[in-house]
């Protein structure tokens, strides 16, 4: 690895500046920057001049001149990714809560949800407990910047029974065309209804 950025440096240095351009190859900045240092002390120990190799990225230029640089750049890299995924996810925040009722056959799921806007959502419900895992269904809703989304899911006797015995409840909430990991997960143990 460090040949090809050592190869990779001596290609920058000698082409000019439109051929520098065009080759586009995914090499880390500090290993460019070591490369190029190293490259700069062999070849041209006599000569008093700065190294300097520009790495572009979409929202501007970063200049490395030495190691310290060169991590400087990697930090700032770092942080606009995270602010950018940040950006992505819609839903900054959400609790839900599950409540059984026996006697209508029904599970009430309440999320009660702060949006950075307005967004179509998947909603999806589980229980878990000793008798076993039950699916309530999937969902799509519109939720507003902050609110509290709610659904009833009606049950067979049957899946009650496993309802009423369960220990956990699962619910994942995404915003629609967003990446995987704006997910959240909402887990919880359900509520016992007043009888």
């Amino acid at each position: 690895m460090r040949n090809l950025a050592l190869l990779l440096a001596l290609l920058l240095l000698s082409a000019p500046a439109a051929a520098a351009q065009a080759l586009s190859l995914p090499v880390a900045p500090a290993d460019l920057a070591a490369a190029a240092s190293e490259e700069g002390d062999e070849d041209e120990a006599g000569e008093e001049g700065e190294l300097e190799v520009e790495i572009e990225d979409e929202e501007g230029d970063c200049t490395i001149e030495d190691e310290e640089d060169a991590q400087l750049c990697a930090e700032i890299a770092a942080e606009e990714r995270e602010s950018e995924e940040a950006e992505e996810c819609l839903i900054e925040d959400a609790t839900a809560k599950l409540v059984p009722h026996p006697g209508s056959d029904t599970v009430d799921l309440a999320i009660r949800y702060v949006s950075l806007a307005p967004a179509a959502v998947r909603v999806e419900a589980q229980l878990r407990g000793s008798k076993g895992r039950l699916r309530l269904g999937a969902d799509r809703a519109r939720l507003r910047r902050s609110g509290v989304y709610r659904r009833s899911f009606v049950l067979s006797d049957k899946e009650m029974n496993r309802a009423l015995g369960a220990r956990e409840f699962e619910v994942e909430l995404q915003a629609v065309h967003t990446p995987r990991y704006c997910r959240l997960d909402l887990n919880g143990a359900p509520r016992r209804a007043k009888h």
